[in-house]
């Protein structure tokens, strides 16, 4: 990158890949880490580790298996399309088998002795698997076998899954409630707070070591910690855009208004980026409300599903008023609702498990939604409803803050597209 000479970085501050080296220790970052020590010191059979995209789940396993304490074997296996024999033998290339098995049963008898002679050795292994919430029904079952090889006293192999929310609802299916009642620990991996994104940011540029004097302003890291919500990838998207604009200006103090400048870049190229109560509108659409609706102008810009599901509100002004159906009093069903989108899912089954374990306000509903895209089929669950956007965007808001919901966004949807929860 061009900034990156011009501030003469050692090293790139901001560039999206989890590198343990530069692993910021957030609260949640840090009990990660002592409960993932935890489980593999008291040899527990498998853990879960979930987090949503880009909160930095890779990036605290590779922090762990850079610091492994001597006595630890570990493998790490990042292909969620594997199968079931193909995961054995990733499995025993990690672990430098070398097995020569042609059938999936000699295959694990060979794992088998492998394992006992490391534990006879005083040693412990330890698996890892990456986005686990894409693994097939079968894979997931055959590691459950794995968990079969023990000996009287302790488990030979220790299992830890890392992937999205959506692995804890796959795990709640019936096909899967073996595996289920075997996890022995769960890690939940969360967004930063604000003040922790302004020492994240500053821990980078720190570790980057720039020889040129460059900084964020404070109200700069908070507008980018809204924009991003805590999350580190999103928070390393805006940054490294916003140094770029900052570098063309020759300055080494970034504002709000090169964050703000950089966040209409990046959207501009169709990268997902949340910001709550302040939206960057695109070049056609400042034309057409002219500049002075520009400044003002506020609304949410949602990730790569949820800007196709619906109209976000925060920020905006309130909506008219819903159509009535005649006679009634009451909103149609093609009225638009005013809710807060919680999650998206892939599978009903899973928006269904994610809606059975919701914990409702006084009041609210929980709702439905299938659609479909060019790229896949979601199924959406959405909380409502709400007044106006101001106090679905204050729901959200504090839901976040208050960690009761991974996700929540307020959202403007038609009512003909929803079908209201009820478990069966």
């Amino acid at each position: 990158m061009m900034y990156e000479s011009y501030y003469r970085f050692t090293k790139p501050p901001f560039r999206l890949v989890a590198d343990p080296s530069m692993l910021f220790v957030s609260e949640s970052a840090r009990e990660g880490l002592s409960r993932l020590e935890y489980a593999v010191r008291d040899g527990k059979g498998i853990a879960v580790m979930t987090g949503e995209v880009g909160t930095g789940k890779t990036t605290l396993v590779n922090r762990y298996l850079d610091q492994a304490r001597p006595g630890l074997r570990t493998a790490y296996i990042f292909n969620p399309t594997l199968s079931g024999e193909q995961l054995l033998r990733a499995l025993a290339d990690e672990l430098g088998l070398g097995s020569q098995a042609t059938s999936k049963g000699e295959l694990a008898r060979a794992l088998y002795e492998h394992l006992l002679h490391e534990r006879g050795a005083g040693r412990r292994t330890v698996l890892f698997v990456d986005e686990a919430q894409a693994l097939p029904l079968e894979t997931l079952e055959e590691l459950r076998l794995l968990t079969n090889l023990e000996t009287r006293h302790e488990k030979l192999l220790h299992i830890v899954l890392v992937g999205q929310p959506e692995l804890l609802a796959t795990l709640e299916s019936h096909a899967l409630r073996q595996l289920r009642q075997r996890v022995e620990l769960f890690i939940q991996v969360e967004p930063m707070s604000g003040s922790e994104t302004g020492l994240y940011i500053a821990h980078r540029l720190r570790v980057a070591n720039p020889s040129r004097p460059v900084n964020f302003t404070s109200d700069a890291c908070q507008l980018i910690h809204r924009i991003a919500r805590g999350v580190p990838r999103d928070i390393n998207k805006v940054c490294d855009a916003s140094l770029l604009i900052a570098f063309v200006e020759e300055t080494g103090t970034v504002t709000t208004r090169h964050v703000r400048e950089a966040v209409r870049t990046i959207d501009g190229q169709g990268v997902s980026l949340r910001l709550r109560g302040v939206r960057f509108l695109g070049p056609w659409q400042r034309l057409w409300i002219g500049a002075s609706a520009v400044a003002a102008a506020a609304a949410l810009m949602l990730a790569v599903d949820t800007g196709r599901h619906g109209t976000s509100l925060p920020g905006s002004p309130a909506p008219q008023a819903a159509a009535v159906a005649p006679g009634t009093g009451a909103p149609s069903a093609n009225a638009e609702r005013i809710l807060v989108h919680l999650a998206s899912f892939h599978e009903r089954a899973q928006a269904e498990a994610f809606a059975r374990r919701a914990l409702l306000p006084p009041g609210r509903k929980l709702y439905l939604q299938s659609a479909e895209d060019q790229e896949a089929r979601w199924v959406r669950v959405f909380l409502g409803d709400f007044a106006d956007a101001r106090e679905a965007g204050d729901f959200a808001r504090v839901a976040l803050e208050e960690r009761r919901f991974a996700y929540a966004t307020a959202v403007r949807v038609p009512g003909r597209a929803l079908e209201t929860w009820e478990e069966r």
